[in-house]
């Protein structure tokens, strides 16, 4: 034995003495909970740290010797995916390592290899809506344990799209018990292909899931590590295998090796590059229709663009080729003569052998569209997305908008990965927001861009990570500053619920200032394990999610727990209570969330545990507040006698309203509210009781 390999067995002896104080479970006790039958609930052992072992999936690195390169790709981090041997259900399980330095290398992670049964000491925790192992670095790296060798990876799964959803065509979590299991689904229709190299699976009855290009073999361009690229739409693939996660949008498979995505059984023609003449489309104005059509293994024999005029009947055009390049196939829509019509279309080809495509692929959800105005543009027009793509009919194209700016980079500063962003919007409406970005020679402008600015905006219109922003400006001009800001639109937390990636009826709001009212903390951490700064608030009407993180404020759910024994920050609990939470409807990670900007974007917070704290009052009543002179905070109490909509408001001396404390139904009681003052300058200030009909004013004095 050579030195070098004495070394690696002395640490990986010391790493086996040392993980023996940590219990030795299975994956299935670390996967398998009862509510996962109905639902996606954590671990059972969810932050605990324990031992656990499994056959090797993929290996981390190309070649522990010759090429340090990851496969799955996750930044400077070692990833693996583990299954039992036996390949029951609830038996396989994502491990990664986060800190890789050379400090924490002697974990020896990085030379695991396929089908091996290898042992990780770890802590389990949730991502999102997948179950982890992050390995155990602190308070020394535990070295994995090779405990046994299998000759291959196991045999996939074989499962259906069809077992991925309910006979109500609804998520089937049921199929839970396979995540970051090894499976294989048979006879594919691909559609949605990515530049990327991501693409959607699907069978001939509308059954789905996306392939994610989570291994580096199935990424384009420098990212990746073979010359890979998705196959095009409409093509049949006799089959597809690799580790099935799961995310709040669907399931997605991730194949790992070359190999894993099978041949293309048969191709038919690919559409690309559609575009239309121009971006501005006025009353009786003919718009040309061009595409890129070609045909891998035969050739195209028709193609024709399928539109209607504000969903009516649908009509065809057949398409002629250019002389000057044979591949472009073209036709001009008709002119329509009405304001604010909505033209949509989408192409159909045929190959000689009968084999049809569609561009876009999903024509229902995702076909191209434009608007006829007779008018100046508005955002609304621009993020307007009716059909569930979630895509601008200006998507490509540049314009030009104007609006307020309604969150600044002091609003929004970003946290961690997340960038600073910049939102305008030019009225209280749906559609009515949209992103400043940051991209070009004007990109540092945007960034001085303040709130209240009202500006001109000419850009490129973008579809970033499902977001519409208008980028790559070429103008920027401030006509003028200080402006009121649009007013915030109520809506509920129902409307946004928790998942619905690009429906209208949520991707509506999307970079507009809306509020939610009287809502409650349903979770003080949205995604049970690892702690991304998001919580699951309520009004009544359906959870939905608050991002913390982003904003320039004092509120946070602990994921610094430096934060929970800081004065100057707010723990924020499951239970607590706002009457008013306000800000910038954000999505990413699959998720709309509201994202507060300032402090006086949260108002009326009451904490969990200021209740009821006396018996059942008969009469309506407000007490003086204590301390009273005070500095810069007191306490309200009241009584309530009956079931009611509460208001508890402060004024100053000219009768102008500073702050809510309270605005939402509340049952029989006495309540106690905190005002925090520290914002506001001394003087007398006044506090209004509304319940009922029953309504009284006090005086309180602060005194700084």
């Amino acid at each position: 034995m050579n030195l070098k390999h004495l070394l690696v067995a002395v640490l990986l002896f010391a790493g086996f003495i040392q993980a023996q104080q940590y219990p030795l479970v299975t994956i299935r006790d670390i996967q398998f909970n009862l509510d996962s039958l109905n639902s996606d609930p954590p671990s059972p052992l969810n932050g605990d740290t324990v031992r656990v072992r499994g056959l090797i999936l993929v290996r981390p690195v190309v070649d522990p010797d010759t090429n340090r390169n990851t496969i799955i790709s996750a930044g400077a981090r070692w990833v693996t995916y583990i299954q039992d041997p036996d390949g029951n259900a609830w038996t396989g399980l994502n491990v990664l390592q986060n800190d890789t330095s050379i400090v924490n290398q002697n974990t020896f992670f990085d030379l695991v290899d396929t089908a091996q049964v290898v042992e990780f000491t770890g802590v389990v925790t949730e991502y999102f809506t997948t179950t982890e192992l992050l390995m155990l670095l602190d308070p020394q790296p535990v070295p994995v344990q090779i405990v046994g060798q299998e000759p291959k990876r196991p045999d996939p799964i074989e499962l259906e799209l069809s077992d991925l959803f309910t006979a109500s065509n609804t998520y089937n979590f049921e199929m839970e018990k396979y995540e970051n299991m090894y499976v294989i689904f048979r006879n594919i229709i691909t559609s949605d292909r990515e530049s990327n190299g991501e693409f959607k699976l699907n069978d001939s009855n509308g059954n789905f899931a996306y392939m994610y290009n989570q291994s580096r073999y199935f990424k384009t361009g420098s990212a990746g590590l073979a010359n890979w690229q998705a196959p095009q739409d409409g093509s049949y693939i006799s089959y597809v295998r690799g580790i099935l996660t799961t995310r709040a949008d669907g399931y997605y498979l991730v194949p790992v090796y070359p190999g894993d995505v099978g041949p293309v059984i048969q191709s038919p023609p690919l559409i690309t590059n559609i575009k239309r003449n121009n971006a501005l489309v006025s009353s009786n104005q003919a718009v040309t229709i061009t595409s890129k059509i070609t045909d891998l293994d035969g050739f195209v024999t028709e193609a024709k663009v399928m539109y209607s005029v504000d969903g009516g009947a649908l009509d065809s055009l057949t398409m002629t080729k250019l002389v000057s390049d044979t591949t472009r196939w073209t036709a001009i829509i008709p002119g329509v003569n009405s304001d604010s019509a909505l033209v949509s279309f989408y192409i159909k080809s045929k190959d000689n052998v009968g084999n049809i495509s569609y561009g876009p692929s999903n024509y229902t959800t995702g076909k191209y569209f434009y608007l006829v105005l007779n008018r100046p543009l508005t955002i609304a027009d621009v993020q307007y997305s009716p059909f569930g793509s979630g895509f601008s009919g200006y998507n490509g194209y540049r314009i030009q908008l104007n609006g307020i700016v309604t969150a600044d980079t002091s609003d929004l500063p970003g946290y961690s990965t997340t960038p600073l962003r910049v939102y305008m919007q030019d009225q209280s409406a749906a559609w009515s927001g949209i992103q400043i970005g940051t991209l070009g020679s004007l990109g540092t402008n945007v960034l001085s861009l303040a709130k209240g600015n009202q500006i001109t905006a000419e850009g490129v219109i973008l579809e970033s990570f499902d977001v519409t922003k208008i980028d790559s400006l070429s103008i920027l001009t401030v006509n003028s500053q200080v402006n009121p800001l649009p007013e915030a639109v109520t809506i509920t937390t129902g409307e946004m619920g928790l998942a619905g990636n690009n429906q209208p009826a949520r991707e509506k709001w999307e970079s507009v200032l809306v509020k939610f009212v009287s809502v409650t903390v349903d979770s003080g951490n949205a995604d049970g394990g690892s702690n991304f700064g998001e919580i699951l608030v309520n009004d009544g009407t359906g959870k939905t999610r608050v991002e913390l993180q982003d904003g320039n404020h004092k509120y946070h759910n602990a994921w610094d727990t430096t934060f929970i024994s800081n004065p100057n920050f707010v723990y924020v609990k499951k239970g607590d209570r706002f009457a008013e939470l306000k800000g910038i409807m954000y999505y990413s990670f699959s998720n709309y969330k509201l994202t507060p900007r300032k402090d006086d974007d949260f108002m009326g917070y009451i904490p969990v545990g200021i209740n009821e704290i006396e018996p059942v009052p008969v009469q309506y009543s407000l007490d003086q507040n204590y301390p009273n002179p005070f500095n810069p905070s007191t306490s309200i109490s009241y009584s309530i006698a009956k079931d009611g909509l509460v208001k508890l408001k402060i004024f100053n001396i000219l009768g102008q309203q500073v702050s809510t404390l309270v605005n939402q139904v509340q049952s029989p009681g006495i309540y106690k509210v905190h005002f925090d003052a520290s914002k506001l300058t001394s003087g007398v200030y006044f506090y209004k009781l509304d319940s009922e009909g029953f309504s009284v004013v006090k005086k309180m004095i602060l005194i700084k």
